[in-house]
């Protein structure tokens, strides 16, 4: 499947004194609420989190008929969720997937800039320490291939759910580790032939580390080295 987190984002930490954080925000365009800190009382909590996220991912996808194809893409996206409740939270995302390519066995497909959007849910289980988080999202991303003269619509559909473990350590950092798995097909034309594939991997195993600042602003990064790996970092501002 394809994935739109892709590239690493270097952010800047807006910087103040930290005192009693209120809430988390969005470790990746995909990710989970990623931190255990209890939330005011309903009147008063934070319910809107607004940033943005970038990342990169590497995967393989199956075409059938032996076909395989190396995918790696980047995106950067705007993200923005919404508290429902102090343990519920709805988010979108949307932006634009770039710089990537499919490695076929006829050459290299590289990808033209394409729009990606997704739409999911964060449920907090527990809270305090530990916390775990479950999400679950689903996404949508097309864009054109290009191989010489050759040019293809590539479109993928996924969902994904995923579930995060983690602690909270000094009132403002919050380390976790994370398991997701998905599924969708995924639409391209290759050689003439129209195809549906799927990601050779269905998982994700990696970990995360959000920074809660000064009761406003929430860094975080997230790697994933086993199943389809990505790198993806974040800054949002809750309010």
């Amino acid at each position: 499947m394809t994935r739109w987190l892709f590239g690493f984002l270097c952010f800047i930490t807006l910087s103040s004194a930290a005192s009693s954080a209120w809430a988390c925000g969005v470790s990746a365009p995909d990710g989970v609420w990623s931190c255990s800190l209890e939330e005011h009382e309903t009147e008063t909590r934070p319910r809107w989190v607004v940033g943005v996220a970038g990342g990169y991912s590497r995967t393989s996808l199956r075409f059938g008929d032996g076909l395989r194809a190396g995918q790696s893409r980047h995106a950067l996206v705007a993200v923005g969720a919404y508290s429902l409740a102090p343990a519920l939270r709805l988010r979108a995302s949307a932006g634009v997937a770039f710089a990537g390519e499919l490695r076929a066995p006829n050459g290299v497909h590289a990808f033209d800039p394409g729009p990606a959007l997704a739409i999911g849910a964060d449920y907090r289980v527990l809270s305090g320490k530990p916390f775990l988080l479950l999400s679950a999202v689903l996404s949508a991303t097309t864009a054109r291939t290009h191989l010489g003269t050759e040019s293809a619509r590539y479109s993928a559909f996924d969902l994904r759910l995923g579930a995060a473990l983690g602690v909270q350590l000094f009132e403002m950092l919050s380390p976790y580790a994370l398991v997701r798995v998905f599924g969708g097909p995924a639409f391209w034309r290759y050689a003439g032939s129209s195809r549906v594939g799927t990601d050779v991997y269905h998982y994700q195993v990696g970990a995360g580390l959000a920074w809660f600042i000064a009761e406003r602003v929430d860094v975080s990064i997230e790697g994933v080295p086993l199943g389809e790996r990505a790198l993806s970092g974040a800054v949002a501002v809750v309010f």
